[in-house]
């Protein structure tokens, strides 16, 4: 339709009265938080619960800078860049109500496949405190029936011998790793956010045989300092379908090309343990636990 509003950051008042919109400075924040893996449950669920702390809480270090490492995240990257980070978030009631927002909590994307150098110094930035994980089972690199770490995957072997071009999250985190640690700075957290179990303690250990493998000085260092606390989330997020778009060019006049959809139910709880400061999610009804398990 002719009157449609693109989804960026210049129309956000023009888009607020139909729909609510970020109130908070998104220019003003800084990239506290990396998270590899950008898709719909992010959106739904971590980007969501950052974008609602902003909106109570304002806190400039806790924006989120998205990252993709594989070549299938080349869409993700260029609608985000193009709507400035922006996205419609659409709640489905049970009842048939429909909630529509627009979440401003990521303020930028690397696509490291572009350029593995700049992701490498993204995550290795001073202001990077967390980098979180949405990579799914088969990202953590694990043989399935041992649980062993695969190190048969090619690209892991190409990392071994090519540290300064890594391809999988284990050569962009030791590489990051690496430059904090020569920097004299603090190490960032790692947090899984799959939905696998004891998701800390699998990228904790996949993480170390492979910085063991590299370079053994590093993983101790890794060993001791990097923390990687347990969570368990939960919030059902279909797949986005073409009529999510439409619903809202049809009601609203915003054109969004990959908006999210989810129930209303959500649940993060983590296990305290962060290396470098974190933000106050508990604030916005995420729960912090000594541990996770029970």
């Amino acid at each position: 339709m002719e009157n449609n509003i693109t989804l960026q950051q210049k129309n956000l008042e023009q888009i607020g009265a139909r729909i609510p919109v970020p109130t908070f400075h998104r220019d003003s924040l800084n990239s506290g938080i990396v998270h590899i893996g950008v898709g719909g449950f992010h959106r739904a669920h971590q980007a969501y619960y950052t974008h609602k702390l902003q909106e109570e809480y304002p806190a400039k270090e806790w924006g989120i800078c998205g990252m993709g490492l594989r070549n299938g995240d080349q869409k993700i990257h260029d609608i985000l860049q193009k709507q400035d980070g922006l996205y419609t978030l659409i709640v489905k009631h049970p009842n048939g109500n429909i909630e529509p927002q627009i979440i401003g909590a990521i303020i930028d994307f690397k696509l490291a496949t572009d350029n593995p150098a700049a992701a490498i110094e993204q995550l290795a930035h001073s202001d990077t405190k967390i980098v979180s994980l949405t990579i799914t089972e088969g990202g953590y690199n694990f043989n399935p029936s041992t649980g062993a770490f695969d190190f048969s995957n090619p690209d892991i072997q190409h990392e071994l011998k090519n540290p300064d071009d890594p391809k999988t999250v284990y050569g962009y985190l030791t590489a990051a790793l690496k430059k904090r640690r020569e920097a004299k700075l603090s190490p960032f957290t790692v947090m899984s956010c799959d939905n696998i179990q004891h998701n800390g303690d699998v990228a904790r250990s996949m993480l170390l045989t492979f910085a063991k493998r590299l370079d053994p000085d590093l993983a101790s260092w890794i060993e001791k300092e990097v923390r990687f606390p347990n969570s368990m989330v939960d919030r059902i997020t279909p797949v986005t379908t073409p009529s999510d778009s439409t619903y809202l060019e049809g009601k609203f006049n915003v054109t969004d090309k990959w908006p999210v959809t989810c129930e209303p139910f959500i649940q993060w709880i983590i296990e305290d343990e962060f290396s470098n400061g974190r933000p106050e999610y508990e604030k916005v009804g995420v729960q912090f636990v000594p541990d996770v398990k029970p």
